[in-house]
């Protein structure tokens, strides 16, 4: 059961939008309504599936730590909980035309390089 307005669109977002998009902008990526590079939107709204259920979370961990996009913790249960989504072969939203190996692989690189950083930089 797919949840409400949880469909894959492709446009410019807009600041109010509540939607959830699929698009790719290097070295940007959306994906339902709480997943991106730099992106988190739609407070209040529930994710489309379980892998924008993991972003939701990691954008809550995140701003409890002060919006520290370093933080060893949140990066790293982010990687454990997109893995377990991936290997799940649970389905998507409706609508989705993404693979969820793409958009795992995208958003993981981002959150190891984030990783390497927040090491490098000595974050918690």
């Amino acid at each position: 059961m797919a949840v409400r307005g949880c469909r894959r669109l492709r446009h410019r977002w807009r600041p109010k939008q509540t939607k959830p998009t699929v698009k790719t902008v290097p070295p940007l990526l959306r994906y339902g309504k709480f997943c991106g590079i730099l992106y988190s939107g739609c407070p209040g709204e529930k994710p489309c599936d379980g892998l924008d259920a993991c972003c939701q979370i990691h954008d809550a961990c995140v701003q409890s730590k002060h919006d520290d996009y370093l933080s060893q913790e949140c990066n790293r249960n982010f990687l454990n909980c997109m893995k377990r989504f991936k290997s799940s072969r649970r389905p998507t939203f409706k609508g989705n035309k993404c693979s969820v190996v793409e958009v795992v692989d995208v958003i993981s690189f981002f959150i190891e390089a984030a990783l390497l950083a927040g090491r490098a930089l000595h974050r918690p």
